[in-house]
């Protein structure tokens, strides 16, 4: 019985890798860097996002600040041959409608706490007026003074 829940445990283990979003830190951002355990993107199971125009994908990310944040905004970007082109309607935009707790089951908002544990949940149209092409997401979330937390990740728009 030992073995075959060491063999249960391996799986589940080795699954969670191979659905993981593969997420890098953003170059230029003093945030800590995330692991792929703490971002999840709706079709993003694997090391580069597929994303379909006329779909919406969903976001999901842990975040805990090193410092407060009384407001946090959006710096969401496609960066194509590196040139960072804002996504709109989510460039700039408050990010505190959608923090929840630890747990990401009730709203909390802002302002965060330096040291507690939040839950960003959000979703993203994916426009048909998007290019088919390779990308990278850079998906920030900040204030002035600098992020609470940047990644960035491969991806693909696809018609």
């Amino acid at each position: 019985m030992k073995s075959y829940t060491s063999a249960l445990s391996i799986f589940v283990v080795i699954l969670a890798l191979a659905n993981a979003t593969e997420v890098r830190k953003c170059p230029k951002s003093a945030a800590r860097a995330l692991t792929a355990d703490e971002v999840t993107i709706s079709s993003c199971p694997k090391n580069k996002c597929t994303l379909k125009r006329n779909t919406e994908a969903s976001i999901e990310m842990t975040i805990k600040p090193e410092r407060d944040f009384a407001e946090l905004n959006s710096d969401i970007q496609g960066i194509i041959l590196d040139v960072p082109l804002p996504f709109p309607g989510y460039y700039g935009t408050s990010a505190c409608p959608y923090i929840y707790d630890a747990e990401g089951k009730d709203k909390v908002g802002c302002p965060l706490k330096a040291g507690e544990t939040y839950t960003y949940k959000n979703s993203f149209k994916i426009l048909p007026i998007y290019p088919t092409v390779n990308l990278v997401i850079h998906w920030g979330l900040g204030d002035k003074q600098g992020d609470a937390v940047c990644f960035q990740i491969p991806a693909k728009i696809k018609s």
